[in-house]
């Protein structure tokens, strides 16, 4: 889903630049970053949003996860209440997961959450999934190196991600969201980006990597709404291009976040600097 992708709450931060004051009164919503993969189960992380402007860390976004919802998964008229767990690996901390309803490629998954009296929901579908084909690795420093790989002819949006050493949560890897396209393309992965901690990014990977890769297609709302977030991650402390506008949502009402349904495939690249090209 961490797109998800990241915590979802510090996508929603319009305009992060330090000391700087904005004349919005704040409305609380809540905050959705859910998904379904073809051959797994749905995953959903709910919090809050945070008030506009200002700079946050990770203990500030603790008092935001939503740990006590009814989270809802249905399809062809099978019910799921998927239950709430902590896991350390995702960046809230706190994920609600299901066990009996997995996603198939074709079928349509509606995601139903209440919370404090209110009820969310929204609908996606799986798309068909691809391949990553070509994986390579070369060598830029002693310690670094670049990975590249070649993206197949796609009549839908897809994105690579990517999860560290034992970690396998799925964090986005930075420019990872591509078009459909009917040419093969080659591309160059990059490091996952933390956009809680950027002073010390790197876009290469250090020799000592254990890389898991992850294609996910997906349909056209879910490639507008990833495009839009990295967008804003990237351009947060920007003081020339800031991000200032909130993320699109398919949740009804006024929830905020994305219920995406993904196809997928998984390359497990182990030690990248055993991979490097000689």
């Amino acid at each position: 889903m961490r797109f998800i992708m990241a915590i979802i709450v510090c996508c929603l931060v319009c305009g992060c630049m330090k000391d700087a004051e904005y004349d919005v009164e704040y409305s609380e919503h809540l905050v959705v970053d859910g998904s379904i993969e073809s051959g797994s189960c749905a995953v959903v992380a709910l919090s809050l949003n945070i008030p506009f402007g200002g700079s946050y860390n990770k203990d500030d976004f603790r008092d935001m996860i939503v740990r006590w919802a009814k989270v809802t998964v249905e399809c062809d008229g099978r019910r799921e209440v998927l239950v709430g767990r902590r896991d350390k690996d995702y960046p809230t901390q706190y994920i609600y997961t299901g066990s009996e309803i997995f996603g198939e490629v074709g079928k349509s998954y509606t995601l139903i959450v209440q919370y404090s009296g209110r009820t969310w929901q929204a609908t996606t579908t799986i798309p068909e999934p691809a391949e990553l084909s070509n994986i390579t690795v070369e060598r830029v420093r002693d310690s670094l190196c670049a990975i590249y790989a070649t993206l197949p002819p796609l009549d839908t949006p897809c994105a690579i991600d990517c999860a560290l050493g034992d970690s396998h949560y799925f964090a986005p890897t930075l420019l990872g969201v591509y078009d459909a396209c009917d040419t093969m393309r080659q591309v160059q992965i990059s490091r996952p980006l933390d956009n809680l901690y950027r002073s010390d990014y790197m876009t290469m990977y250090k020799t000592t990597d254990s890389v898991l890769l992850k294609l996910r297609t997906m349909d056209r709302f879910s490639y507008t709404y990833r495009s839009l977030w990295e967008n804003n991650v990237i351009n947060s402390l920007n003081p020339i291009f800031p991000a200032v506008d909130n993320l699109p949502t398919n949740m009804s009402g006024d929830a905020m976040g994305i219920w995406a349904g993904y196809g997928r495939s998984i390359v497990r690249l182990g030690v990248v600097g055993d991979m490097m090209s000689q």
